[in-house]
């Protein structure tokens, strides 16, 4: 088929090319024209290293997407509304496409989904997009290590098309109609990877790090529920395996920003050092405002706010954390 990946950073390009080797014809867009004609002229993987097909076209113009069947947005989430325009704003209609969103995240100012902000712009395409998201990480899909991961759609013929496009011997797909969830859990385990984060800085352990992965299930679970996801969801790739490979990875770059923060960067600082998007950031915004309007408990992800947010002390945040008033585990 013929596919347009919009955003080029390590996954979209990490994507791109594994479409290539499943024998699509692929484009790669990049926001920046400079950017992508490096990027076209080099042809390596963006912060990982590793070739760049030949064969993928690589562009910054959006009207690429009038070449294709299939449009796979993996632009960082806080660019998703303003990429959305210029597709508007250039007439482009995607309504007829098969619509995949790889981007990870909750609009701050509205809490919308990424599904959900597609929606906005394109009524159409209601209840025909894709969520592609689980335990993955663009430096060992680009190496073809095997990994497994979730392709959710309210329609699962659209689930499955997802699914056919993408899986092949190293990259293996399961399909899901529960979309709510699988976003829900691709966005919020980066708050706790975060977290995970400022435990390593901290050098407190494992075991802290297991009770924050244990407590976070608990809070994604709490969202799923009051936002019509299904509890099971969150028990398997996109919710227990998203959570272990971002809290534990040194991949990870928002494990990798919570360590920066524990040992004493400022949040200006630790997103300089790291040179790449750390969703969880954002992400802890929107989870902090939509916990408190769902009223519901969400222990972790308010101590993560108040650290990157309010100046609190990790030290002191781990404190508050342990010292709760005690309670049953469920």
């Amino acid at each position: 088929m013929k596919v347009s990946v919009l955003g080029a950073g390590s996954w979209g390009a990490t994507l791109a090319c594994l479409l290539s080797d499943n024998g699509h014809d692929v484009y790669l867009w990049e926001f920046n024209n400079e950017t992508a004609k490096k990027l076209d002229m080099e042809r390596k993987l963006p912060f990982i290293g590793g070739d760049v097909p030949k064969n993928i076209k690589i562009s910054s113009n959006l009207n690429i997407i009038n070449e294709t069947e299939v449009v796979v947005f993996v632009v960082p989430s806080h660019f998703l509304r303003s990429t959305l325009t210029s597709i508007k704003n250039l007439n482009i209609d995607i309504s007829d496409k098969l619509i995949i969103s790889a981007t990870k995240g909750i609009e701050n100012e509205t809490f919308l989904r990424c599904s959900q902000l597609i929606e906005e712009f394109f009524p159409e395409t209601k209840d025909k997009i894709v969520a592609l998201s689980g335990p993955t990480h663009a430096e060992e899909v680009s190496k073809k290590i095997p990994t497994a991961i979730l392709s959710a759609s309210k329609n699962k013929e659209n689930a499955v098309k997802c699914r056919d496009i993408f899986i092949n011997n190293y990259f293996r797909v399961y399909t899901s109609d529960d979309i709510v969830s699988v976003e829900l859990g691709a966005s919020l385990k980066n708050v706790f990877a975060l977290a995970c984060g400022i435990i390593d800085g901290l050098k407190m352990g494992d075991n802290t790090k297991a009770a924050i992965v244990s407590r976070g299930i608990t809070e994604l679970v709490k969202f799923g529920i009051a936002l019509g996801g299904k509890e099971h969801t969150f028990y398997g790739l996109s919710g227990v395996g998203d959570l272990i490979v971002t809290c534990f990875s040194k991949h990870s770059r928002n494990r990798n920003l919570g360590e920066l923060l524990a040992n004493g960067k400022t949040l200006a600082q630790a997103e300089k050092e790291l040179k790449m998007v750390a969703e969880g950031v954002k992400t802890a915004v929107s989870a902090y405002h939509l916990g408190k309007k769902l009223k519901i408990e969400t222990p972790i992800i308010d101590e993560i706010y108040a650290v990157l947010f309010n100046d609190k002390k990790p030290q002191q945040a781990v404190y508050d954390l342990m010292t709760r008033i005690p309670k049953a585990e469920n």
